[in-house]
């Protein structure tokens, strides 16, 4: 059942754009953007990109607000923090507390007064959110490309039989 609506969902989605290049990175800026640390800013991120490069808005947004709604805030914030506070561990060598900036301080001890949990760090967060999104849009960029793709060739070849049978 919910298998059908996504095949029935995609193959509008190609019958409208047509062009599975903007479909594909509509896809991937949606995806960038659901994992962007920038939370107040998503859906003026989605409309400033769409309309600078000529994407599909509707798409972008749809990828944004399946992947980041309010059931899933938390765990992609959670990996987002997770990503980049082992990353500058890891690759940077640096202990991501130390380069907090200092408006940070009152958070911490806010979050960790009334969750008991100490030592969030501003940098680990930006950067994993950055990291994460850029990564997982490049990697899903040629997979939905080719998936919009052979939609629309199926589609094209749906409509061009009707239009024969028709004859």
């Amino acid at each position: 059942m919910i298998l059908k609506w996504f095949k029935n969902f995609f193959e509008k989605l190609v019958l409208k754009e047509r062009n599975p290049n903007v479909l594909a990175l509509s896809f991937s800026l949606g995806a960038f953007v659901a994992f962007s640390p920038f939370v107040c800013f998503h859906t003026v991120m989605i409309i400033c990109f769409s309309w600078l490069f000529s994407l599909n808005l509707a798409v972008a947004f749809a990828v944004t607000w399946l992947i980041n709604n309010p059931w899933t805030m938390v765990p992609v914030y959670s990996v987002n923090y997770i990503f980049g506070d082992w990353f500058l561990k890891r690759f940077v060598g640096l202990d991501p507390l130390t380069i907090n900036p200092s408006w940070m301080a009152p958070i911490n001890n806010f979050i960790c007064k009334y969750t008991g949990i100490s030592g969030i760090s501003f940098w680990s967060f930006m950067i994993g959110g950055n990291l994460l999104g850029v990564a997982i849009s490049v990697m899903l960029y040629p997979i939905v490309k080719v998936v919009f793709r052979r939609i629309s060739h199926r589609m094209y070849k749906l409509k061009s039989s009707h239009k024969m049978e028709n004859l």
